[in-house]
C-alpha cells in the first residue's frame, strides 16, 4: 500500500511514514482558497460571518451610545447639582445676613440702653464739672467785658479764658471716654453671645444645607446606567460567541469534508503528496477541478437528502 502526504498551507497532514519526494512519486497540487469558496456551504459560512461582523459593528455602535449618553447624564446631574448648590449658597447668605441685622439692631438697642444707664451714673460727675468750669469761665468773660485793661493784660486774660475752655473740653472728652468705656464693657458679654448665636445659625444652616445635597446624590438613572449598558452588552456578546462558534463549526465540518475528498481522490490516484499550492520546483497534477467537482456531488446528495427528510416530514404531518 502507497502511504500519501498532503501538504495544507505550509503544515503537513501526515497520512504516511514517508516525507521524502521521491522521483517516482505521484504529486498533486490543489488550490485550496478556491476549493473551499466552492464548497456548497461556503455561501452559508460566508453569510454568518456577515452577520457576525454586523453584530459586532452593532455592539460598539451600542456601546459607544450608551457611554455617550451615561457622560451626558452625569453632565445634566452636576448641573442640576451645581444650581441646587448656588441656590443653597445663596439663601444662605440671605438667611444668615437677616440674622446678623436682627443682631446688631438688638445689640443697638441694648446699647442705646446701656448708654442713658452710664449717662444716669455719671450726671453727679458730669454736673460737677460743668460747674467747675462754669464759674471760672463766667469770671473771666465778665472781667473781660467790664473791667478796663491794657493790651497786655487783656491778652493774658483771653489767654487764661482760652486755657480754661481748653481744659474743659479736654475734661469733657475723658468723661466721655470713660462713659464709652463702661458702655463697651457692658456690652462685651452681649457681643460675644451674639457671636456665638451666629455661629450656631451657621452651623445649623450649613447642616441643613449638606442634608439638602445629599438627597441630590442618588440619582437612580446614573446609578442604573453602567448595568444597564452592561447587561445589554452581556446579551449582544452572548450571541456574539453562540455566532462565532457556529461560524468555527462549520468551518471545521468544511475543512473537513474537502479535505476527505482530496485524500479520496489521491488514494484514487495514487498521489503520494498533495500540495495546497503549486511549487515552483515541482511537477504536479493540478486536481483543484476535480475536487471542486466532488463537492458539488457532495452538495447535490445533501440536498437531495434535505428534500427527502422535509418529504418524510410533510407526510408524518399529514397523517
Amino acid at each position: 500500500m502507497r502511504w500519501l502526504l498532503i501538504i495544507f498551507t505550509g503544515l503537513a497532514l501526515m497520512l504516511s511514514a514517508c516525507s521524502k519526494i521521491g522521483s517516482g512519486e505521484k504529486i498533486a497540487v490543489v488550490n485550496w482558497e478556491k476549493v473551499l469558496q466552492e464548497h456548497p456551504q461556503h455561501a452559508r459560512l460566508q453569510k454568518l460571518k456577515d452577520d457576525y461582523g454586523l453584530l459586532l459593528d452593532k455592539r460598539r455602535e451600542q456601546e459607544i451610545i450608551g457611554k455617550t449618553q451615561m457622560s451626558s447624564l452625569a453632565k445634566l446631574y452636576q448641573l442640576k447639582r451645581n444650581s441646587k448648590q448656588n441656590f443653597l449658597s445663596a439663601d444662605f447668605f440671605t438667611r444668615m445676613t437677616e440674622k446678623q441685622t436682627a443682631e446688631q439692631q438688638k445689640l443697638k438697642q441694648l446699647s442705646d440702653q446701656l448708654a442713658d444707664q452710664v449717662d444716669k451714673e455719671l450726671a453727679a460727675e458730669e454736673k460737677k464739672l460743668e460747674e467747675h468750669y462754669q464759674l471760672r469761665l463766667f469770671n473771666l468773660r465778665l472781667k473781660l467785658d467790664t473791667v478796663r485793661m491794657v493790651p497786655e493784660d487783656r491778652k493774658k486774660v483771653e489767654s487764661e479764658l482760652k486755657a480754661a475752655r481748653a481744659d474743659r473740653d479736654r475734661d469733657r472728652m475723658l468723661l466721655m471716654q470713660h462713659k464709652m468705656g463702661l458702655v463697651n464693657q457692658r456690652m462685651q458679654p452681649h457681643i460675644d453671645a451674639m457671636r456665638q448665636r451666629l455661629d450656631a445659625y451657621a452651623r445649623q444652616l450649613q447642616g441643613q444645607m449638606m442634608e439638602e445635597m445629599k438627597k441630590g446624590t442618588d440619582d437612580p438613572l446614573l446609578q442604573k446606567a453602567p448595568g444597564v449598558l452592561k447587561e445589554l452588552l452581556g446579551t449582544i456578546d452572548e450571541e456574539l460567541d453562540k455566532r462565532q462558534q457556529g461560524i468555527e463549526t462549520l468551518e471545521t465540518s468544511i475543512k473537513k469534508e474537502t479535505e476527505s475528498i482530496v485524500i479520496k481522490l489521491a488514494k484514487e490516484r495514487g498521489y503520494s503528496i498533495v500540495f495546497h499550492k503549486y511549487r515552483t520546483n515541482v511537477a504536479a497534477d493540478d486536481v483543484t477541478g476535480d475536487v471542486i467537482s466532488g463537492l458539488k456531488k457532495l452538495g447535490a446528495r445533501a440536498e437531495a437528502a434535505e428534500a427527502l427528510n422535509k418529504k418524510t416530514a410533510g407526510s408524518s404531518t399529514g397523517k
